[in-house]
């Protein structure tokens, strides 16, 4: 059986980090190519500035308002990049920022340095970009063959940002332990092509202890602009441990009624879903009632509690988003029992019901 697991080539975290010699010395490039969204530019561009260039990298351009990732828009940085000469590109800000600039280092085989702004997502630890057509909708994946060479975590950046944003992020890292479990269960392969190792179900089996532990004292750390180390705790549970989670421990039910709510007029954050789909998942797969007790306290807790119709999902909508999650391009295939979408849509209705009583 063949085991693989994917991570960044360095991570570091810290109040700070973005603006010191220290955070850039595994980088071999010498000539870097930023790009980002103008919010999370205008907040890092100097300190980012000081810390390449006291690391030894020209700064040969920088590229501001990068909302949107299309083949159009990557095409474009990949052309402009290239006349920079740039043998290192660095993406800063959220998942499109970051998606983009994986994409962009793909098509150059460029390094790789991403920075994001906010502790949404598992995004900036990943190799996978998501491209969208320009009307917002999903397009394709750009598959780079490795993570990013550098992911740098500046908390002091992070904590400036609204609440809200670590709260998705929790939402979406709630999902790790759980799904990584489940395809261990299956003994399907993860994202690497590979089994998991491990060391890849530990790191998934941490983030939902550390969201247990640290997750409430974090919010309230955040609301108050405070880096404290529960704050560091939540960063990193978001950003590492939930992305290497993910990749190398593998996706299951959570994600797959993602995508199935994506074929619907949901409205929420792609957080706020993955948390409710987990609670769906557990009831699936029958897990035991301590364990769905304890997910179910973490997700009130955490202030992730929503119900079906704060998503805009009616008794009818549900069974689109059944449908739609027992597709063949979705990953349920990897949970450990045949799923029908008459057994999607009962565990998403019991699940709402759930979080209802709790």
């Amino acid at each position: 059986m063949r085991k693989h697991l994917l991570a960044p080539g360095a991570y570091v975290q810290g109040d700070g980090v973005i603006a010191t010699e220290e955070s850039f010395r595994t980088l071999q490039g010498t000539t870097a190519f930023v790009l980002g969204g103008e919010t999370a530019l205008s907040t890092t561009e100097s300190d980012l500035q000081v810390g390449l260039e006291s690391a030894g990298l020209d700064v040969a351009a920088i590229e501001p308002g990068v909302d949107s990732c299309t083949f159009d828009r990557i095409n474009s940085l990949v052309d402009e990049a290239a006349a920079a000469a740039a043998d290192t590109i660095v993406g800063v800000g959220g998942g499109v920022a970051l998606d983009t600039s994986k994409a962009v280092a793909d098509a150059l085989d460029a390094e790789l340095v991403t920075v994001p702004t906010i502790a949404s997502t598992d995004a900036p630890c990943s190799s996978v970009s998501v491209v969208y057509d320009d009307d917002g909708n999903f397009d394709d994946y750009v598959h780079r063959d490795r993570d990013p060479d550098l992911v740098l975590v500046d908390t002091g950046v992070i904590v400036q940002a609204p609440t809200r944003f670590l709260r998705y992020g929790m939402g979406d890292a709630f999902a790790t332990r759980f799904e990584a479990e489940a395809v261990a269960r299956s003994s399907e392969v993860t994202h690497t092509g590979a089994h998991a190792t491990g060391a890849a179900l530990t790191l998934a089996r941490s983030t939902f202890d550390n969201l247990r532990s640290y997750g409430e004292s974090a919010i309230a750390a955040n609301q108050r602009d405070a880096v404290t180390p529960a704050f560091e705790h939540i960063v990193e549970t978001n950003t590492l441990l939930s992305g290497l989670g993910f990749e190398s421990g593998g996706l299951a039910a959570a994600h797959a009624f993602g995508k199935g709510f994506s074929k619907t007029d949901a409205d929420a954050p792609h957080g706020l879903l993955i948390a409710f789909s987990t609670i769906a998942q557990l009831v699936l797969e029958d897990r035991e009632p301590d364990i769905l007790d304890s997910a179910l306290d973490v997700y009130h807790t955490l202030g992730l509690d929503r119900r079906l119709t704060d998503f805009g999902i009616d008794d009818a909508a549900v069974e689109i988003v059944a449908k739609n999650a027992c597709s063949e391009d979705t990953t349920m295939g990897n949970e450990p029992m045949n799923v029908t979408p008459g057994r999607a849509a009962a565990a998403l209705r019991t699940a709402d019901e759930l979080i209802a009583r709790y």
